[in-house]
């Protein structure tokens, strides 16, 4: 690969087991009020006090440990470790529309996800770029919305994208899509599955090879990140269950809670410089402003116990980071970091 090597130092298996048996315990898929068991004191004391609210005044971001670029960076800004180098891994959830009050402003339908806020990063002031879906999708994977202002607009898109990026880069990655049919399936809906929530698929430049594949579950899932040549860069879209588009809160908290455990357990993660994002689309109860607010949650042994932070941002500061996690060309609006920035919470 010729993408920089990162620092080893994972997250501790510990740490995220205990957060694992504290929202089982509070009864993840069966919650109907607010839990009011106490989370596990993270490592790290938090320098913000008090609960997110619901409509957040942005702050500054946190010092970077280098200026942030606006193109390829030189180089890739060291974090403050002096253990040897590991290739960053990172894995995105998109979930859907419920937005950002009624998850992790509430907390009483999704403990795991509530409790994995609490002991990493929460940036609770980050938003969609529109509405509906289909544009959030664009915009964190491209770095514009492609004129595009509904779930109908076509397939084709000519523009660079995320895909293209890391596959020129020789960064193995995959884009995973709950219910869908087969490898790169081009049909706008099969049962829970929906085009409108898989990006990869619009873009003329990740046609061949195929990365974007029906979601093999979670056992599926851990036998490829602890594989002998595992992908670095993972997107996950759940189907329309299990993201909260059609299902409850509770269903895609019992969804993560089922799928993303093993990954703190793996190898993959705890092996060295990973990252877990799960963040939504857009607030369908939000119509401005863009997309309206919604969760942005970090895991990642730079994350933990930073808890709820009124970090501004949306989904162009999502693609950004990731793009500077890798080292690579930063696409669109995403040049522009006061669309946000978490590349400080990575790793």
């Amino acid at each position: 690969m010729n993408h920089e090597r990162r620092r080893t130092g994972g997250v501790s298996a510990v740490t995220l087991a205990a957060v694992t048996a504290l929202a089982v315990a509070c009864g993840g898929n069966t919650a109907n009020k607010r839990d009011t068991t106490p989370l596990p004191a993270p490592p790290v004391i938090a320098t913000t006090s008090g609960s997110p609210s619901s409509t957040p005044t942005p702050t500054s971001t946190p010092t970077r440990r280098a200026s942030t670029p606006n193109a390829r960076p030189a180089t890739t800004p060291h974090r403050k470790s002096s253990v040897p180098y590991v290739t960053p891994h990172v894995l995105l959830v998109m979930l859907e529309n419920k937005g950002y009050a009624a998850t992790l402003g509430s907390c009483g339908a999704d403990p795991y996800l509530c409790s994995l806020a609490a002991a990493y990063l929460s940036a609770t002031a980050w938003f969609g770029v529109g509405h509906p879906s289909l544009p959030n999708y664009l915009g964190a994977t491209s770095g514009s919305t492609q004129g595009c202002a509904s779930d109908t607009c076509a397939t084709g898109i000519t523009a660079r994208d995320l895909g293209a990026e890391l596959s020129a880069a020789r960064i193995p990655w995959v884009a995973y899509m709950e219910s869908m049919p087969s490898a790169c399936y081009s049909g706008p809906v099969n049962g829970p599955y929906a085009r409108k929530h898989n990006p990869f698929v619009y873009y003329v430049d990740n046609a061949y090879p195929c990365h974007d594949l029906p979601y093999p579950g979670s056992s599926g899932l851990i036998a490829t990140l602890d594989s002998p040549a595992p992908p670095d860069f993972v997107w996950i879209t759940p189907n329309l269950i299990n993201d909260m588009h059609d299902g409850s809160v509770q269903q895609g908290n019992a969804w993560l809670a089922t799928n993303l455990a093993p990954v703190f357990a793996s190898h993959w993660f705890t092996g060295g410089d990973a990252t877990v994002i799960i963040t939504m689309d857009e607030n369908d109860a939000s119509p401005s402003p863009a997309g309206g607010q919604v969760p942005m949650v970090v895991i990642s042994n730079a994350a933990r116990g930073v808890g709820h932070r009124a970090i501004y941002g949306n989904h162009y500061g999502t693609l950004r980071t990731i793009e500077q996690e890798f080292g690579l060309a930063l696409l669109g609006n995403a040049l522009n970091p006061s669309n946000g920035d978490l590349y400080g919470y990575f790793g």
